[in-house]
């Protein structure tokens, strides 16, 4: 057997090392959550038994200050002031990102459905992901369209608005949008986006649209935008972006 003071001394070494390891480990955790917060992330924390706002509010939040920056980004470029107010611009200067409403949209395509000289009367922006995507709403008098792109997209879509389609809420996989057409369109990609809109664009008030794109053959193209159980839809050609250009509303 061990002597008492032998005894004694051991469980003193024993306990002074045990302090030490926590020590060291609280220490480390105080490191870890230091460098944390210096980095930009926050500790984690266990929610309350109250309620503390869950991922999809976080989420609703994000989205909601994101169409807010859209909006002003459109309405910051002077789209909803008269056009006689604008600062001068040049040809050079324009693209699809930063259009305003009385701008003039040429198209120059061999397709006579959208061949011609437009003026912008609405403008649709959005933004998915780090990806933003301008519908441009023109006329030619009272030919109606759509143009759909963004700076980063070499092939643009150049639609005709459908009325009176009878869709509504989530689409199906496969459309036939014209009673007088057989052409049925598949569907290719679908994605949901904060949106701001100025101008007579004829969209329904919301931040949040979900946008699906159907395909029929190599060049055609169905657009179609879901505003809650409110469809929006226009078909036509593909076109390269080279072939539209743009002149400041005067």
């Amino acid at each position: 057997m061990f002597p008492v003071p032998s005894l004694l001394a051991a469980m003193t070494i024993a306990g002074a090392f045990w302090v030490g390891v926590l020590a060291a480990r609280r220490l480390r955790d105080w490191g870890d959550t230091s460098h944390a917060l210096e980095g930009g992330e926050g500790p984690l924390a266990l929610m309350a038994a109250g309620g503390a706002p869950s991922d999809h509010d976080s989420i609703k939040k994000v989205r909601a200050r994101v169409a807010e920056r859209l909006q002003a980004s459109l309405e910051s470029g002077g789209a909803m002031a008269a056009a006689s107010s604008y600062s001068p611009r040049s040809v050079e200067d324009l693209d699809i990102d930063n259009l305003r409403v009385g701008d003039v949209v040429l198209i120059e395509a061999s397709d006579s459905r959208v061949e011609g000289d437009f003026l912008i009367e609405g403008l649709l922006r959005l933004r998915e992901g780090g990806a933003t995507t301008v519908v441009a709403v023109i006329a030619d008098g009272e030919r109606k369209r759509w143009l759909i792109g963004g700076r980063e997209s070499e092939d643009w879509y150049a639609v005709e608005p459908i009325l009176g389609h009878g869709l509504a809420g989530e689409p199906p996989r496969n459309i036939q949008p014209r009673a007088d057409n057989p052409r049925v369109f598949a569907l290719s990609r679908r994605g949901q986006a904060s949106a701001a809109a100025v101008g007579s664009h004829g969209r329904p008030a919301g931040s949040r649209v979900g946008t699906y794109v159907f395909r029929a053959g190599a060049r055609e193209v169905l657009w179609l935008e879901r505003w809650g159980n409110e469809v929006l839809m226009g078909d036509g050609p593909i076109i390269a972006r080279h072939a539209v250009s743009f002149l400041p509303g005067s």
